[in-house]
């Protein structure tokens, strides 16, 4: 699990998460790379917990491909 990165210069916290082997294609990069938009450890720590489980949340989408909804679920 990834940890939030501290910015040598501006002392910002950040994301930084490697980009699975069969999504690289498909995201078109390596490394997923945000900023937290803060310099205090505790609240970078809770940003980057929310921040990766959206991302994850991403990814597994991509992986699981495109699904068909019925048109009930479209409207919904």
């Amino acid at each position: 699990m990834s940890r939030p990165v501290r910015h040598y210069k501006t002392g910002i916290y950040q994301l930084r998460k490697r980009v699975p082997d069969h999504l690289i294609e498909i995201v078109g990069k390596r490394e997923e790379k945000r900023s937290l938009k803060t310099r205090d450890p505790h609240e970078a720590k809770i940003v980057h917990a929310e921040l990766l489980a959206e991302i994850e949340k991403r990814w597994r989408q991509l992986s699981e491909g495109l699904i068909s909804l019925s048109h009930k679920q479209a409207v919904a």
